[in-house]
């Protein structure tokens, strides 16, 4: 052993050396032993260190495997004996020009993230400590370092720490000391830290999910006792201090559907990827023939970053479409190359299971087993189908939250009013959970008959909720289940099991109208169980709900397809009987069918006797609608006043639809005050926070409008119209009708042709015929305000002859719009046309030529 007395601070470089070579290690391995970089153990053992910092040589020491009396020498030896010497400062604050320590944020690193920036950007200024969390490449390093860069003056000095090959909470004050730029052991972190000013020096620890402690530790400290220091740390799970400001970083926002070429080329997601593969295919660009490929690649892959990066990285030797179609391998798709960042994170499968391992067994067990699950689901779902052992219900929620603090799921806020507490696994994470649970040899079909058993439950639970005073939460809360539903029927369906999979369908068949973005899953199943179960009214029955939701998804005419097939199978007076028969009704209104009006008489007088008051309401609320349609006001009105009547009985309740519907009758009569009197009353019963279906604003509207409040009129459109966007309503085209003659009156032509031609095209293509007629006259008037009066007065002598030859008329309003319009037309010879329904078409389509 080497000889240590109180001159041997000189010759430390030498004992390090010595005690190294003894144990047998390399630098390296020390390096990896004491938690700390090789580039100090090089630099220690070259005698470049006038004086090595206390706790770099602790570290080493416990490394090195010293006892406590060759521990206290190899102090001494450094320097930290009974008398140390004076800490050498380190300089003052770099200079501007040398502001940034450490990794710079990439030019073009960031898409799609500038309201995060800014959110991050201002956290900054209001608090010492944000953490930035999410899961493993969510781009929470990017972000962090392009916020920090914005955040910073010409006078802020910005340092980074990388931690990824920090391997000790102890070493991550001598890992911060390292990113300073100071040599190891000229000073300790206090000494770099004191004496700054307020947005003198931001520290960015990235990374810090594995030493958490440490930087937990250090972090705590510096927004303590250092008041000029801002902090922002990235990791997987948050630090848990009390001072801390915690924002999760979501994936990036992919495209809702893969057929609107201008919302694609908007999402982020698809933004990053194209910039990501010009990198390597320069002559690569968007088009609309690629476009749906690329939008289903990017919502596959979950618009998270790392893997849309390695995606890109592909296309440089394989095309997009293969690429889309080689994702159910995606862990070996996706496995390089990528050449830089953090060891865990060069392939899609390290940065997955990085997070996985560190998980406690039982949290790592619930997220292979909810793997099976849909996403978003519950956690009634979760303890319904994912528990036995080793799992008891009891501490679902625990582990629940371990996955969300560990970013494995993520917490569906968006609606949580209505639907409670949800989570989302990202599909990159699910297959990585799937592919461990069937890696340990449980029977993956287990879980998935529990599904199906679970729903089967929970359907015949939802018996009678239509009746009942709380039938909104029921079925928004089974409507939050909605994806181990499609998993359940998955299963049925494999196994054969059609009547069970009707049960499902049947008893879920109100909850899929609570949000038409998923009532396409809802005419997928009752389609294909129609199709093969044996019993024939359970066939139609299955009809009727294909027809009802393909209503809610703007598809009238397959509602219509639907609904005759299910009149055909259903006796009519049963209580499906009529709700295929109301639905045969009211799609065939939209399409000008004069067999539908003839319909309503006999419908209502079944409805009524039938008995139940509910369904005897709705089917005159039905037929009520159906009658406005068709012009035929005072009979509408009657029916409707008839629901209205009924809902003194139990078991009936208010519906913002047909007291939206009154109004229109209303004010179509001329009765403004009344109108006024309906719309309140929908607005009233209308839930606030309902995410799906119109809003009443557009009602309101009206009544504003025709009393000349034409200001409160257009904020109330302009409510209404962002109510609208991403799905189908009752009423909506009158909000683009009234934004069209808003604009016209103002004098903004250009806004008005803009809205009128979005109504026709809309309508057109949900085959909403009908409405149509109430929109042409106010293209009449947006075409003479355009100066082209030939198309205007030509559309005008058709509709002239519309209105004194066929059925329906049109509205009063849209009449007086017209006759306003049509100083020098003439009625157009030729009509009465023999088929209503493609006159209108025809002559929507000629106003969209002449509008283009």
């Amino acid at each position: 052993m080497p000889d240590v007395d109180g001159r041997a601070e000189g010759r430390f470089a030498d004992l390090l050396l010595d005690w190294r070579v003894q144990a047998g290690l390399s630098q390296e391995e020390l390096a990896e032993r004491a938690g700390l970089s090789v580039r100090t153990i090089r630099e220690l053992e070259a005698g470049r260190v006038a004086r090595p910092r206390k706790d770099s040589v602790r570290l080493l020491a416990e490394g090195l495997g010293l006892g406590a009396s060759d521990a206290e020498a190899f102090l001494a030896a450094a320097g930290h004996g009974a008398a140390p010497r004076p800490v050498v400062s380190v300089a003052d604050p770099a200079p501007t020009g040398l502001r940034w320590r450490g990794t710079r944020p990439i030019p073009d690193g960031l898409v799609g993230r500038e309201q995060e920036l800014l959110e991050i950007e201002g956290l900054l200024r209001q608090n010492r400590l944000v953490t930035l969390v999410g899961p493993g490449g969510v781009g929470k390093t990017e972000l962090a370092l392009a916020a920090a860069d914005r955040f910073s003056g010409v006078d802020t000095t910005v340092v980074v720490v990388d931690l990824t090959t920090v391997q000790r909470d102890a070493a991550v004050p001598s890992a911060i000391l390292d990113a300073f730029g100071t040599a190891p052991g000229t000073s300790d972190l206090d000494t770099v830290l004191s004496g700054r000013q307020p947005g003198d020096l931001v520290i960015v620890e990235d990374n810090a999910e594995h030493v958490l402690d440490g930087v937990a530790t250090v972090a705590n400290r510096m927004v303590r006792s250092f008041p000029g220091i801002g902090v922002l740390v990235t990791s997987r799970i948050p630090l848990g201090l009390p001072d801390e400001v915690v924002r999760r970083v979501q994936v990036l926002g992919v495209p809702a559907n893969d057929r609107d070429f201008a919302e694609i080329a908007r999402s982020p997601a698809v933004e990053m990827f194209c910039r990501r593969v010009a990198r390597v295919r320069p002559d690569f660009k968007l088009t609309p023939e690629n476009a749906t490929t690329v939008a289903r690649l990017c919502r596959r892959l979950d618009g998270l970053p790392l893997a849309l990066e390695l995606a890109a990285a592909r296309a440089g030797s394989l095309s997009v479409d293969t690429i889309l179609a080689a994702l159910d391998d995606r862990f070996r798709l996706l496995s390089g190359p990528r050449r830089f960042g953090a060891p865990h994170q060069r392939t899609l499968a390290d940065t997955i299971a990085w997070s996985v391992d560190a998980l406690s067994d039982a949290a790592r067990q619930l997220l292979y087993r909810a793997s099976v699950l849909g996403s978003p689901f519950t956690l009634d779902a979760v303890v319904g189908v994912c528990t036995g052992s080793p799992i008891d219900a009891a501490v679902v929620p625990m582990l629940l939250a371990e996955l969300v603090e560990k970013s494995l799921l993520q917490p569906v806020h968006e609606f949580e009013a209505l639907y409670g507490a949800r989570y989302k696994m990202l599909e990159t994470i699910r297959e990585h959970a799937y592919a461990g649970l069937s890696s340990q040899g449980d029977d993956l079909s287990e879980f998935q008959d529990r599904a199906v058993e679970w729903c089967t439950t929970y359907v015949a639970g939802l018996e009678g909720a239509w009746s009942s005073p709380d039938r909104e939460r029921r079925y928004r809360a089974a409507n939050a289940n909605s994806a181990i539903f499609e998993v359940a029927l998955e299963r049925a369906a494999a196994l054969g099991q059609w009547d069970v999979a009707a049960r499902i369908v049947l008893g879920f068949r109100i909850a899929w109208q609570y949000q038409a973005s998923v009532a396409e899953s809802g005419i997928r199943w009752a389609t294909v169980c129609a199709d093969n179960v044996t019993d024939k009214e359970l066939g139609g029955m299955l009809r009727a709900i294909a027809g009802r939701l393909s209503n809610l998804t703007g598809d009238v005419r397959s509602a219509r397809r639907h609904y005759e097939e299910a009149r055909q199978l259903i006796p009519g007076e049963s209580e499906m009987g009529l709700v295929a028969r109301g639905g045969w009704v009211s799609s065939g209104s939209h399409l000008l069918d004069t067999q539908s009006l003839a319909e309503i008489p006999t419908l209502v007088a079944d409805a009524r006797k039938h008995g139940d008051f509910q369904r005897s309401a709705t089917v005159q609320a039905i037929c009520g609608l159906a009658l406005l349609r068709w012009g035929r006001l005072p009979e509408a009105k009657e029916l409707l006043l008839a629901w209205e009547a009924a809902l003194v009985n139990p078991g009936v309740y208010p519906d913002e639809i047909a007291y939206m519907a009154l109004s229109r009758v209303e004010l179509e009569l001329g009765n403004l005050p009344a109108a006024r009197r309906w719309a309140e009353l929908a607005r009233d019963n209308q839930a606030s926070d309902d995410p799906e279906r119109t809003k009443v604003a557009g009602s309101l509207a009206m009544v504003e409008y025709h009393e000349g409040r034409y200001d409160e009129a257009r904020r109330l459109l302009d409510v209404a119209d962002a109510d609208i966007r991403g799905h189908r309503g009752y009423f909506d085209y009158l909000v683009v009708l009234y934004r069209s003659r808003l604009a016209r009156d103002s004098g903004d032509v250009e806004q008005a042709r803009i809205g009128i031609r979005d109504a026709t095209s809309r309508l057109l293509a949900e085959g909403r015929v009908v409405y149509l007629l109430q929109v042409l006259p106010e293209a009449v008037a947006v075409l003479h305000a355009l100066g082209r009066s030939e198309a205007g007065d030509a559309l005008c002598g058709q509709l002239l002859s519309w209105q004194r030859t066929m059925d329906p008329p049109m509205l009063p309003t849209a009449w007086e719009v017209l006759q306003e319009s049509c100083h020098r037309a003439t009625a157009a010879p030729g009509w009465p046309l023999a088929d209503p329904a493609a006159a209108v078409q025809q002559l929507a389509n000629d106003v969209l030529a002449a509008l283009s």
